[in-house]
């Protein structure tokens, strides 16, 4: 595109952030839809043993755990080696899945707004069973129907050439800590003319969808995820008055980068030290961190009704959370160089603080840096609160309390080398190219940036 289409594009998507709510399907009908899409879609989820695993197996010399048809997800152990952080070594199972899905949502502008075609979908592993997704949510191995099941809807309209107007496609990164340099392709495609809206999915402006973000565990990670990938700034904002100048930043990251090693070695999951594996679970032996557990799932509205599968199990809820503040006056974001083992580079860019184990570290000496922040702070600096879930084909019952707050202009913070200030213009430009995390990335799709003045 040309940079005239560029802006004409960004302006697009905010005119449709500006509309909040809309006649093509208003949201005091979303509540009613969604709740008969929730009756109509039932999903049952029970923990099993590993035994009972239809066409999983844990396979020997070494131990994994892998799906028959060698596709799909893999659970390897794996043990890390490094010299950045306060732990300089540990052991850990890993999700393996050497593929790139599609993570979609269509557009269209319908009576001069754009809106965004979404879907009520499913997951296995989230809390409430449904939630708001993309137009298409699927891992290759799920859209080459490796399961035998039918075809995602709209799948067409992301990959043959000529169906739809690609407007953003971008390959970003999943969760470095628990995944193994898993991408995803996220992406929007334009369609011009009218299309059937099948059952199950709705037509919505980016404002409608900024509302609904407001709320607990309604629009899934991979959604939030297409979302981080919009244009974040105003087209309208000055992009002045940065602390650092996105070369200063680049050269920062790439010091990390050429500083620390991290060596990884793959282990069979039998020789995880300090893990230890029973008929349905495989633990760490404070009971602390994650577990990989397995579900038999039986679901209406999915391309399968019946399956089992692996899922990394989390007790309690995590915190995933942005600190904010105005530099002579400029919001800045503080960001967190992240070294996570599953990383495509060493150390990739996210929010504050990010710990499944949140509470268990408030006021320890083990805490990282700025989680103390998050405990009980004024209700004048909180920005944005809610619950979020993580991706629940992956993750069982995973939820982090996701949190910005803006201190004030004159508190003084002392930073450790991994963190730095960015505008919101900047985090924009280092998100196109790959930069950030997950967790930083979703945090930034909930907030809703036309309200920040910078």
């Amino acid at each position: 595109m040309s940079s005239a289409e560029d802006a004409g594009l960004a302006d697009s998507f905010f005119r449709s952030r500006r509309v909040a709510d809309s006649p093509i399907f208003p949201l005091e009908q979303f509540e009613p839809w969604f709740c008969a899409q929730r009756a109509s879609k039932p999903m049952a989820v029970r923990r099993i043993a590993f035994a009972q695993l239809d066409q999983w197996r844990f396979t020997d010399a070494p131990r994994t755990l892998v799906h028959g048809s060698g596709k799909f997800f893999s659970v390897h152990g794996l043990r890390v080696e490094t010299d950045f952080g306060s732990v300089p070594e540990w052991s850990q199972p890993i999700v393996q899945q050497p593929e790139i899905g599609i993570l979609g949502v269509m557009t269209r502008v319908i009576d001069g707004v754009r809106h965004f075609l979404l879907q009520a979908k499913v997951e296995p592993g989230n809390t409430n069973g449904l939630q708001l997704s993309p137009t298409e949510q699927a891992t290759r191995s799920n859209f080459t129907r490796v399961h035998g099941g039918a075809q995602a809807p709209y799948h067409q309209y992301f990959v043959e050439p000529g169906r739809a107007r690609i407007l953003i496609d971008r390959l970003q990164a999943e969760q470095g800590s628990r995944i193994l340099r898993k991408r995803n392709r996220n992406m929007i495609v334009e369609v011009e003319d009218d299309i059937a809206v099948l059952d199950g999915f709705c037509w919505l402006t980016l404002g409608q969808i900024k509302r609904l973000l407001q709320r607990d565990n309604l629009v899934n990670m991979s959604l939030r995820s297409v979302l981080s990938c919009l244009p974040l700034a105003d087209p309208a904002c000055e992009r002045g008055g940065a602390l650092h100048s996105e070369r200063a930043i680049l050269n920062w990251l790439n010091g990390l980068r050429a500083r620390y090693h991290m060596k990884l070695e793959m282990l069979p999951l039998d020789c995880i030290e300090r893990w230890q594996t029973s008929e349905d679970e495989i633990r760490h032996e404070t009971g602390r961190y994650f577990s990989v557990v397995a579900v038999e799932v039986e679901a209406t509205g999915r391309e399968v009704v019946r399956w089992s599968q692996p899922l990394l199990h989390h007790s309690g809820r995590g915190l995933n959370g942005f600190v904010l503040q105005r530099i002579e006056g400029v919001l800045h974001f503080l960001v967190r160089a992240c070294m996570y083992p599953g990383n495509h580079e060493l150390f990739e860019l996210g929010s504050t603080v990010c710990r499944s184990n949140a509470d268990e570290l408030f006021g320890t000496p083990e805490a990282p840096p700025f989680l103390d922040l998050f405990q009980d702070p004024p209700q004048a600096w909180v920005r944005y609160c809610t619950v979020q879930s993580e991706e629940g084909g992956r993750f069982y019952h995973y939820q982090n309390q996701s949190v910005v707050l803006e201190l004030p202009e004159e508190m003084r913070l002392d930073l450790l080398e991994n963190f730095c200030w960015m505008t919101l213009g900047q985090i924009e430009d280092f998100v196109r190219h790959g930069y950030f995390n997950i967790e930083g990335r979703n945090l930034l799709a909930c907030l809703d940036f036309s309200d920040l003045k910078s």
